[in-house]
């Protein structure tokens, strides 16, 4: 019997030996007393070096933009695109202010005495966010002079508008007779005019 139990004891040993080895590389029994196995530290060094990396690369580029100008400077070119900014809200309309923009060359157009004969909407066009294209195909008739007027005027608009693909015809004898034009100098330009 002495003999069967000093071939299991180193058996045993190794065993147990194994067992500990396990236990103290993945903490799996161990974590309830608040250690952490080897497996776990080494997780834990490699997420702090990839900590560190990360904030040594923010410092050196902090330094890098520092080192471009003063504190000075970079508040000046925050306030230039602070300014810029202001500024394209103020020309950019919104969505719900295409309608008024409308009205607007409406207005314009009874000024110069041109008749906006055709508005017809286009499909909206999707820009870089969050501006979106909206196009109009526009038709005006009026005299030569009156059209250009009106056109400067939808130009001078406080908001973006931009008419494009202007082109002029003469007036049919029918809407040269509306605007009381006997010697058919009405002319009849057909425009697309985007608020952006």
């Amino acid at each position: 019997m002495e003999l069967s139990g000093q071939k299991t004891t180193p058996l045993l040993a190794l065993l147990l030996a194994l067992m500990v080895g396990y236990i103290a590389y993945s903490g799996a029994v161990i974590e309830a007393i608040g250690m952490k196995g080897l497996a776990g530290t080494r997780q834990r060094i490699v997420a702090m070096r990839d900590s560190i990396t990360k904030f040594e690369a923010a410092t050196d580029s902090a330094k890098k933009e520092l080192a471009k100008g003063t504190v000075a400077d970079v508040r000046k070119r925050l306030e230039t695109y602070r300014a810029s900014l202001v500024l394209l809200r103020r020309l950019v309309p919104e969505r719900n202010e295409v309608p008024n923009l409308l009205d607007d060359i409406s207005t314009r157009s009874k000024i110069r005495g041109v008749t906006l004969s055709q508005v017809v909407p286009e499909p909206v066009e999707p820009g870089p966010a969050p501006f979106n294209t909206y196009k109009y195909n526009m038709s005006v008739i009026g005299k030569y002079d009156q059209i250009g007027q009106f056109l400067a005027d939808v130009a001078s608009l406080q908001r973006i508008i931009v008419p494009y693909d202007v082109t002029v015809s003469a007036a049919t004898s029918s809407a040269a007779k509306v605007l009381s034009d006997s010697t058919r100098r009405c002319s009849r330009p057909s425009s697309r005019s985007v608020p952006t």
